[in-house]
């Protein structure tokens, strides 16, 4: 795998040494988003150009744990030079709420974030547990914006990919191993 993300992560280093145990090869680096989410790159693939987590949501006072962050990189392939902003999401709750800072509002702020912080020509991929089903307002709006490669079937659908490289991209999932929700 070239890049990764993590939510619920309190451990990231311990989470690369188990899975280099279990097979993953390579020279990775994780750069901690916060919150207890992380990216991960392969450091022979790929050279860090910036890096950043924005707060874009605040979970109902119904399920309250804080605030919600999208967590960026942006790196630049050492071979093609081609670019990638890649952010990693872990949804406000409860699960697929709408209204205040849990819905849709969650998803613009996020578009907001991609739109000031990648560059033209930059490829786009948005990931993470979203806390959110796909007929929820959260990820309606993001389909508007960006195509939707791959929604994940743990915990009801929680988990997807978004991009700007059009719906030719796929994804798939690689069965349960490192997490609650598996590798989606």
């Amino acid at each position: 795998y070239d890049i990764m993300a993590f939510q619920e992560c309190d451990s990231r280093d311990r989470v690369l040494r188990d899975a280099a145990l279990s097979g993953l090869w390579g020279s990775y680096r994780a750069i901690d988003g916060g919150r207890a989410m992380a990216i991960a790159y392969r450091t022979s693939r790929w050279s860090l150009l910036g890096s950043e987590t924005v707060d874009v949501g605040e979970d109902n006072e119904h399920q309250y744990y804080g605030k919600r962050g999208a967590h960026w990189v942006r790196l630049r392939h050492r071979s093609t030079g081609k670019t990638v902003f890649f952010m990693n999401h872990h949804g406000p709750l409860p699960v697929s709420w709408g209204g205040g800072c849990t819905g849709s509002a969650t998803s613009l702020n996020i578009l907001q974030v991609i739109a000031t912080r990648a560059h033209k020509g930059d490829a786009v991929v948005l990931t993470g547990d979203f806390n959110a089903h796909a007929a929820s307002s959260r990820i309606k709006e993001l389909d508007k914006h960006l195509d939707r490669v791959y929604s994940g079937t743990a915990m009801g659908g929680v988990d997807h990919f978004f991009t700007n490289c059009g719906k030719g991209s796929v994804g798939k999932n690689l069965g349960k191993g490192w997490g609650e929700h598996g590798s989606d």
